[in-house]
């Protein structure tokens, strides 16, 4: 088969586009055959070798799989070769752990494509347990652009930021893959949103999506502007996909009692409270968040089918031009999101 492969950790040069073995399902395994894989940041970490170099090479990265299934092996009763599937984009990788619920509070939860091999290739091996039918009727590129955003933005807005009918919602970066797909969530979920963006190609997609009002970061202060909006109190609740810069103005518009969700570090690794007695004197909360569940994920897939949430894809490409894909993400130039064809020329 054909696969972008990493042959080592560091810049988009690592990634090799050529031919593999073609895998073989194992007992309780199946085959899918890749139709589109969306693009994540996290990508660019398991190549750059931030997130580990424990990963024996060549080694398949990409955790938006979306296909039919090509091959079952022994044992597997709920799928047929030709049903078309979601590939779970992160599941436990120990066996042992895959009864622990939710799972995404295993130890060896990683999103799929971290320890296993993962999308960018015309099949890909996974165990049928982390397999769901698709029953969105979304083309393979659109589709490809959003399991991963999805669970991470339910578990961080609905299960962690307890995001309801009117809380009143910060979003940083929304046009991200990540914070486009927040903006969804926590619309369907009835709340008024406040996002951030950096162009206005960016403003037109946050808009789109259904943000209430939009800051251009570059030009307006973030903190007044979403003072403005929400009154002087601050806002309910932080979604925040970027961290570090952004973490001193998350604290500073946040009400009393309210809570900032991080779940990224594309802004820095480290982040600074500013001052620690307005932080516990009003007693905010700051909370981490990892992925999510398959019953997070299901809930997220039905928003989908109702209509309630789109694709924000930016462009589909040539899985050949996987390194074009990743060069755009490292330079911010995509507005939403990504995805691979592994069948296209």
């Amino acid at each position: 088969m054909l696969a972008a492969m990493m042959t080592g950790f560091g810049d988009i040069d690592v990634l090799e586009f050529g031919e593999i073995d073609t895998p073989s399902p194992r007992p309780g395994y199946v085959v899918v055959k890749v139709e589109a894989v969306g693009t994540n940041y996290y990508d660019t970490l398991v190549r750059s070798g931030a997130v580990t170099r424990e990963i024996l090479l060549p080694h398949v990265v990409g955790s938006d799989i979306v296909g039919q299934i090509e091959e079952i092996g022994s044992g597997v009763k709920s799928f047929s070769p030709g049903d078309r599937v979601i590939v779970a984009p992160g599941y436990p990788c120990d066996p042992g752990e895959w009864d622990i619920t939710p799972e995404n509070e295993a130890p060896s939860y990683f999103p799929t494509g971290t320890y296993s091999w993962g999308g960018y290739a015309q099949y890909v091996e996974v165990p049928a347990r982390w397999v769901i039918p698709d029953e969105t009727n979304l083309s393979p590129e659109e589709l490809a652009t959003i399991p991963l955003v999805l669970v991470t933005a339910v578990h961080a807005v609905r299960t962690l930021g307890k995001v309801t009918d009117g809380t009143r919602v910060l979003v940083q970066a929304g046009a991200s893959g990540s914070g486009s797909m927040v903006i969804q969530v926590a619309k369907a979920l009835g709340a008024d949103v406040i996002t951030t963006v950096s162009t206005t190609e960016k403003e037109a997609l946050a808009r789109s999506l259904g943000a209430d009002e939009v800051i251009r970061y570059r030009e307006s202060d973030v903190g007044a502007k979403t003072r403005e909006w929400a009154g002087q109190e601050g806002v309910d609740v932080v979604i925040d996909p970027v961290g570090g810069v952004t973490m001193a103005t998350n604290l500073d518009v946040l009400r009393p009692r309210g809570t900032v969700v991080n779940f990224g570090l594309s802004g820095g690794v480290e982040a600074t409270i500013p001052h620690l007695y307005p932080f516990f004197r009003n007693e905010r909360k700051l909370v981490g968040s990892w992925m999510g569940s398959m019953a997070e994920l299901k809930f997220g897939l039905d928003l989908v089918r109702q209509g309630k949430i789109r694709s924000a894809l930016h462009k589909a490409l040539p899985l050949s031009q996987a390194r074009e894909a990743h060069r755009m993400m490292s330079r911010a130039e995509v507005v939403g999101k990504l995805a691979l064809l592994p069948w296209s020329a």
